[in-house]
This record gives C-alpha cells, sequence and structure tokens, in this order.
C-alpha cells in the first residue's frame, strides 16, 4: 500500500525530531562532563543552591553515616500570613547565624563511605551533590592552615535562611547582577575569598545575595544587598557583609 504525502512527510519529521532529541542529550552529555572535568572554562566549587539539588539533609555539612545526624535538619513549619517589606541591610542582624556546624572527627571514614555511595549512584546530579560534599570534606581537612581566614566569617544555613525570606518580602539569587554596583570594600572581600579558595582547593567559590526581589531587574536606584558566599567546608553558608549607600550607581558613574 503507498504511503499518502502527509504520512511521509509526517515520517520525515519524526526522524529528524528523534535525531535531534539525540543529539541535543549527547551534547548536554558532553558539556555537564566537561564542565565536572574542568574542560570548560574556570571551575567552580559544587553549588548545592541549584535548583536541581535538595540538599536539607545536608544543611550542616555532613550526610548520614552512621545512621545519625550531627545536627538536626527539620524544615522550617512556620508560616507567615503576610511578609513585611524591608531593606535587607536593616534585618541582617535577624539572619540568625550558627556556630561552626560540622566536626573535625571520623573524615577518612565519612569520605569513604560517600565515595561508596557515588558509585553506585547512576542519577548525574544526585552523583555531583555527593562529590561536592567529598570535596569539601577533603578540605576541612585542611582547616587548620586556612582557620585565620574562614573563622571571622559569621556562618548561616538554609534553614536559617528561608526562616528570613519567609518573614519578609526578600529572595535569594546569584550575585552576578550585583558585582557591577558592590562598593571596593565588597570586591575586595570577594577577591580576597577567591584567592584562599584557589589555595584550599584550586576552586572558584560561589556567592549569592538576598535582596528585594525588584533589585534583581534592572535598576536605577540604588540596591543593598546581603552578601553570602557558600562555605568550601561544607553546606552552608557564610556571611560577608550588607551594603546601602556604598553601593555605585553606574549612571553616576
Amino acid at each position: 500500500m503507498k504511503k499518502s504525502l502527509k504520512f511521509r512527510v509526517a515520517e520525515w519529521i519524526v526522524r529528524r525530531l528523534k535525531k535531534l532529541m539525540d543529539s541535543n542529550r549527547v551534547a548536554a552529555n558532553f558539556i555537564a562532563d566537561a564542565l565536572e572535568s574542568g574542560e570548560l572554562g574556570e571551575i567552580y566549587l559544587f553549588d548545592f543552591k541549584d535548583p536541581n539539588f535538595d540538599t536539607r539533609d545536608l544543611i550542616a555539612g555532613d550526610i548520614v553515616v552512621d545512621g545519625t545526624f550531627l545536627e538536626s535538619t527539620t524544615p522550617s513549619t512556620s508560616k507567615t500570613s503576610q511578609k513585611i517589606k524591608v531593606k535587607p541591610v536593616d534585618v541582617l542582624r535577624e539572619l540568625e547565624t550558627v556556630p561552626t556546624p560540622w566536626s573535625m572527627l571520623a573524615l577518612d571514614d565519612k569520605i569513604s563511605i560517600l565515595r561508596d555511595k557515588a558509585k553506585l549512584i547512576k542519577q548525574r546530579y544526585a552523583k555531583r551533590e555527593v562529590n561536592g560534599l567529598i570535596e569539601r570534606l577533603e578540605n576541612r581537612k585542611k582547616y587548620n592552615e586556612f582557620r585565620s581566614f574562614f573563622d571571622p566569617f559569621q556562618n548561616t544555613t538554609d534553614e536559617k535562611i528561608d526562616a528570613l525570606l519567609e518573614k519578609y518580602e526578600l529572595v535569594m539569587k546569584s550575585s552576578d547582577i550585583f558585582i557591577p554596583e558592590f562598593p571596593k570594600v565588597a570586591i575586595d572581600i570577594m577577591n580576597n575569598y577567591t584567592n584562599k579558595m584557589k589555595e584550599l582547593c584550586n576552586k572558584k567559590p560561589v556567592f549569592y545575595v538576598i535582596a528585594t526581589a525588584d533589585s534583581f531587574k534592572k535598576s536605577y536606584k540604588r540596591r543593598d544587598p546581603i552578601l553570602l558566599v557558600q562555605s568550601p567546608l561544607g553546606f552552608y553558608w557564610q556571611i560577608l557583609g550588607a551594603w546601602d549607600s556604598e553601593m555605585i550607581l553606574l549612571t553616576e558613574l
């Protein structure tokens, strides 16, 4: 039976779509592998805030290795009927801080168990999450060498940040859009952190900011973010500072 022109066209479209899907899948896998192996661009520390990952069970920088957690990671259940409008710099003190949320005990045992788990994981993102924690535990072995730099910064966690964002009209995103307007003092802190990270593990740090939602759009007024960085020693944050009037308007340069 002879196929109609419409049927043949439909078959051709299906074949092309399959080819494109296969090609895109290969390209995506290649790019992901290249990023992991350092073949594309500069290498950053694993970003545990990436929406592809769920780190609620790794919030303090440790993982279940013996059936227990080092610290409770129960998500906050508090609800606020109406969020309060504020300037981030004004509520910096309300962002709860925590003592250094990890232990130096049995690091090699924890790393060994995590490596065994990584071998069993097929899903790419889950494997990267475990490898990201292994990397931080390896960095932790060098803590005494770098403690004079990292210790002065206050620490916080996703749980504490979520509590602040639930109360106020604030959001947390990558810091990139704010960098052109940061004052010199902020840029100096970021550069110093970047240089210290290079010494520690030859990776670049991952910076985020807490700010109002409209601050992440093009703005002709000064923004006032809280600057944070992901610790290289665990899945938690270090608070680098907050600025308001010190921010630079590019239109004034």
